[in-house]
């Protein structure tokens, strides 16, 4: 329908959703300088925690906004000590241990990364992002939901309803953004379309006090896989998580797992009856499979499981929706701004589609290989990349990048052989300044970075000048303003000691010149007018 609007507050952009990735696009926004109003139907943050892990690239993303020592002190379990375990259940002799969640990105020889994983249950990580993008500016309100929405040409158009007075309101934004779940009705009220398999299995998570130790054969874990109840249980310190499948088509509900259900399911997967048990709360959920149509339709953007869903085996899903927020926020900032024109926007759904499909065909290989399919409603399986490619190697074949001739279109890439590529992750070196070593990815997220090479002070030069204030772009001389510790630069990058590579505020390279060039200034100024969509 269409909204009269009279004099209705102002915001820059209206998230749609509070949770995980839309409290996520908050702080990322706040981070890059623009305000939101943020508003999430449920009355509070979640008391559920059925995303845990936070992978090495999330923690990084984090990192840059400077909250990561806050989400370590509110770590869930020891994440170095516990393991992934298969077993009948916990009483089982036969236990088969699958290692820690994401460690192989710490071992020798594995991709480096300015962050390790994180073991932080949503229930904990989201009143984190919260008080952080509130202190930053971002305008949050629980209780509150949409109940109408318009895009116009020029601004969107919405109404919002306080559920706690029934009360609506109207406002208009520049930009929308979708992050409201599997289940979000904003794209219905917008009148687009989901594709993929669907809905494939119905799961509750029932989470529960107990007098279990989360220890298997003297080894602590973060989970079990426990076959008995073709299900995995979750410690924690204080109520842990035992998350299980039922089939709606054989008459099961999901009203009926109440106490006495639940207690005779926790102490079949513990093989054990005298275990304590206390169900605290109750949810059912759905393993879907789809993507949105795509990512941007007009003044509306989509992230997270709002615009992509996918099964949780892999720990992809809401990494993947951190990511969406990362790739969106400094576009708008700049679009914003009018730094960059609208094709810098619609390099979005460019980019993050392609990722977030091939994702989902992963995360659907790993959960046929994991678990019974009771329903044989999942595809056939793509065969299994290796977690470290999924989680740094993802590559752009296009979008707000310079792609080079020849260039691979293979959505991931071995991250320990890095190529260097436009459109991947820029590879993690350890740089000294002033005898202080950090992680190089500490260096992006504020604005553009030109890394150089030794021989590059053309570069550097070129890019003090190049905007003349109308984007900030911080150049980098490796081997003189900054040593590569490692001495990898030139082999990770792919450039010689003339050369040098442009990295995007989220971490991507946007392009990179070989060698030197004769006029470095106008080279950057016509990468930076293709990039940006300066018309």
């Amino acid at each position: 329908m269409t909204i009269q609007t009279t004099t209705p507050p102002s915001t820059p952009v209206l998230v749609v959703g509070g949770s995980l990735n839309g409290l996520t696009t908050a702080l990322l926004l706040a981070h890059h300088g623009v305000r939101c109003t943020v508003v999430e139907r449920h009355p509070a943050t979640t008391v559920q925690y059925k995303f845990s892990g936070i992978s090495p690239r999330s923690m990084e993303i984090y990192r840059g906004l400077g909250i990561e020592d806050e989400i370590r002190a509110h770590r869930t379990g020891d994440h170095k000590a516990g393991e992934i375990a298969r077993a009948r259940n916990l009483a089982d002799p036969e236990v088969q241990f699958l290692g820690r969640p994401w460690a192989h990105s710490a071992e020798p020889g594995a991709a480096p990364r300015a962050a390790p994983a994180a073991t932080c249950d949503q229930d904990r990580l989201e009143p984190i992002l919260r008080a952080h993008a509130e202190r930053r500016g971002a305008d949050i309100r629980f209780h509150t939901e949409l109940v109408d929405v318009e895009l116009g040409d020029g601004e969107v158009r919405a109404r919002i309803r306080d559920l706690a007075t029934g009360r609506d309101s109207e406002l208009t934004a520049a930009y929308l953004i979708a992050a409201d779940g599997v289940s979000g009705r904003t794209r219905d009220k917008l009148g687009l379309s989901r594709r993929g398999p669907g809905v494939l299995q119905h799961w509750m998570n029932l989470i529960f006090d107990t007098d279990l130790e989360p220890v298997l054969q003297g080894r602590r874990i973060t989970s079990c896989f426990v076959t008995d109840v073709n299900g995995s249980i979750v410690p924690r310190q204080d109520r842990w998580l035992l998350a299980v499948q039922y089939q709606p088509d054989r008459g099961e509900r999901a009203e009926d797992f109440d106490q006495a259900r639940t207690a005779a399911l926790v102490r079949r997967a513990a093989g054990r009856d005298d275990v304590r048990v206390e169900l605290f709360d109750a949810r059912s959920w759905e393993v879907a499979a789809y993507t949105m149509e795509r990512f941007a339709h007009g003044r509306a953007l989509f992230v997270g499981d709002a615009a992509h869903a996918m099964p949780p085996t892999g720990g992809f899903g809401g990494n993947t929706g951190i990511h969406d927020a990362h790739n969106l926020a400094w576009k708008l900032a700049l679009v914003l701004g009018g730094k960059a024109g609208p094709g810098l926007l619609a390099s979005y759904d460019t980019e993050r589609r392609f990722i977030a499909e091939r994702t989902l065909g992963q995360a659907l290989a790993r959960l046929a290989a994991w678990f019974k399919d009771p329903s044989k409603r999942l595809p056939d399986p793509e065969p299994i990349v290796d977690d470290l490619a999924v989680i740094f190697g993802q590559r752009y074949p296009a979008g707000a990048l310079i792609a080079e001739p020849g260039a691979s279109r293979d959505a991931f890439e071995d991250p320990r052989r890095p190529s260097g590529c436009p459109g991947t992750r820029a590879p993690h070196l350890v740089l000294e300044r002033d005898g202080r070593r950090t992680p190089i990815h500490d260096q992006f997220g504020a604005a553009f970075t030109l890394l150089a090479g030794a021989a590059g002070h053309a570069w550097c030069q070129a890019a003090a000048v190049a905007e003349r204030g109308r984007l900030a772009l911080h150049p980098i001389r490796i081997g003189g303003d900054a040593i590569d510790v490692a001495g990898r630069f030139e082999a990770a990058y792919g450039v010689g000691p003339g050369g040098a590579a442009l990295v995007r505020p989220d971490g991507v390279i946007a392009w990179r010149s070989r060698d030197a060039v004769a006029a470095p200034e106008a080279a950057l100024r016509d990468v930076l007018a293709q990039i940006l969509d300066r018309r």
